[in-house]
């Protein structure tokens, strides 16, 4: 009887890949807590290895998957463990210090790990530690992207038969640059194309600059889903932190690099049905998976058709729209997930979608308008701060209006970013704290703009939410135009943005 322990590494978090070869009825076990799909790499593993010539000894192979008390799931356990029991058999010297990852093909391919940017960032307090890694050469252009994030050594390989001449691959320090392929210029278009809707397009670049959401109330056929697109245009292109965070989410979602990798110059834009159920929005499943809310992370959020959403799908967002974070819980697991969004809606001013506009006659009772209403709670409508109306364009407009001036929008969120770099203020405006609203927009109105604003409050009885919330739109709007002080104006335009007259 003999036996051999050999140590190895996959992530996350570091699991230990022990083979201990024995006497006994022949066959391969893999234990530890390994899911189904770990389970069936034994045979996977088997088919790699004859494929290569390499037939496993008629002895009792034992995988242990350590620490034990782990459930291990993906499908990066493969090579991993093909190494481990190579190295057992005496076919393969390699030092133990090494980080290991990849999926192998019946053919003896080594095939692309799913999720392989959030197990090198959950890993980057320790990748120092290992020699090298050993990922798939199908992983090599998303492992690129981390190159300056990093400490990364990595030997990229394709096939089972270039394991045996891992001495001769050198670590990879040739990342090249992916070109991306945006699509910045056809929002732009799309933009420039809208002729009409000064304030719907004004209001857009207050919500981008302060990150306010907004909900556009209008008849049937208005555009505003093409606002909502284009209004993704006038975001600046995400910082490197910023990418990094959205290629996570798409990478653990399982999207191909090719899909997500225009997220370099753009930012995510969902925009799911009204009849899409709880979990594909909010997220969840069996397997705790992430909904729209996170795949719009540092995006655009659109609901269309926003009253028709199923009532527990509408209340869940109260949390995520202000925390930017879901949890998701399960028997077997507890996820968080990021889902910092800009949240765009748009619905009609009732079922019939003509209710006080000029276009038709509504057709809809009281009672019916109320309801309509109703579906959108009040601790919703709160979390929205920017209600606009979109009408129909008079044929004047349409016929002779110059398209949009794009530049002229884009300026005007510069101009936030500016003035908020000036306060040294790190937040967007829709983000302030109490104190901060009276620091940055309170304490900063001018004497005409703070008569006016107590008037508002105590004729209106105004709820400190929505002071608030109005104080934060005013500042926006004062920042598109570099100015430090808040005028009457701009907290006057602030307020007729904020109240919704439908439920006035």
């Amino acid at each position: 009887m003999y036996s051999k322990t050999f140590t190895f590494f996959t992530a996350p978090p570091c699991i230990t890949i022990e083979c201990h070869i024995s006497r006994g009825i022949p066959s391969l076990n893999i234990i530890g807590l390994p899911s189904k799909s770990i389970k069936e790499s034994k045979d996977r593993i088997k088919s790699a290895l004859n494929s290569i010539g390499i037939e496993l000894p008629p002895k009792r192979i034992t995988i242990n998957l350590n620490p034990v008390d782990i459930t291990k799931h993906g499908n990066h356990f493969d090579l991993p463990i093909a190494i481990s029991i190579l190295k057992a058999l005496n076919y393969l010297r390699l030092e133990d210090n090494v980080l290991i990852a990849g999926e192998i093909s019946l053919n003896g391919r080594v095939l692309a790990v799913r999720g392989i940017i959030n197990y090198m960032l959950i890993l980057k307090d320790q990748l120092s530690k290992f020699k090298f890694l050993i990922l798939p050469k199908d992983n090599k252009n998303e492992i690129s992207i981390l190159k300056n994030y990093l400490p990364i050594r990595v030997k990229f390989i394709s096939s089972i038969p270039e394991i045996f001449e891992l001495g001769k691959i050198s670590i990879c320090t040739d990342f090249e640059e992916i070109e991306v392929n945006s699509e910045k210029e056809e929002l732009i278009d799309l933009f420039n194309s809208i002729r009409g809707q000064e304030l719907a397009k004004y209001s857009l670049t207050i919500a981008v600059s302060g990150r306010h959401n907004l909900l556009m109330i209008g008849p049937p056929g208005t555009g505003k889903s093409v606002l909502s697109k284009s209004a993704l245009s006038l975001f600046p292109s995400p910082s490197q932190e910023e990418f990094i965070e959205i290629a996570q989410v798409y990478n653990l979602a399982g999207y191909d690099f090719d899909y997500w990798i225009k997220f370099k110059e753009i930012r995510p834009y969902r925009n799911p049905h009204h009849t899409s159920s709880y979990a594909s929005i909010v997220g969840g499943s069996k397997e705790a998976k992430m909904g729209e809310i996170t795949l719009a992370h540092k995006g655009i959020l659109f609901l269309d058709e926003f009253p028709e959403f199923n009532k527990n799908v509408i209340e869940a967002l109260r949390e995520p729209l202000e925390s930017k974070i879901i949890t998701i819980s399960r028997v077997e697991s507890k996820v968080t997930y990021p889902c910092d969004f800009l949240l765009i809606a748009a619905m009609n001013p009732c079922p019939c979608g003509y209710y006080k506009t000029n276009i038709k006659e509504c057709k809809c009772y009281p009672n019916q308008i109320s309801k309509y209403w109703s579906k959108l709670s009040g601790p919703i409508l709160d979390r929205i701060d920017i209600f606009i109306e979109v009408s129909n364009i008079p044929f004047e407009k349409i016929s002779t209006q110059k398209y949009s001036d794009y530049e002229y929008y884009t300026v005007l969120v510069s101009n936030s970013f500016k003035a908020r770099e000036n306060r040294k203020q790190n937040k967007y405006n829709s983000e302030l704290s109490i104190e901060e609203i009276n620091k940055y927009c309170f304490n900063r109105l001018e004497r005409p703009a703070k008569e006016a604003i107590e008037k508002i409050y105590e004729k209106q009885k105004l709820s400190v939410r929505k002071f608030h919330k109005i104080l934060k739109i005013a500042r926006t709007i004062a920042d598109l135009n570099l100015e430090d002080q808040i005028s009457l104006t701009s907290l006057l335009n602030a307020y007729k943005l904020a109240i919704n007259r439908y439920l006035e």
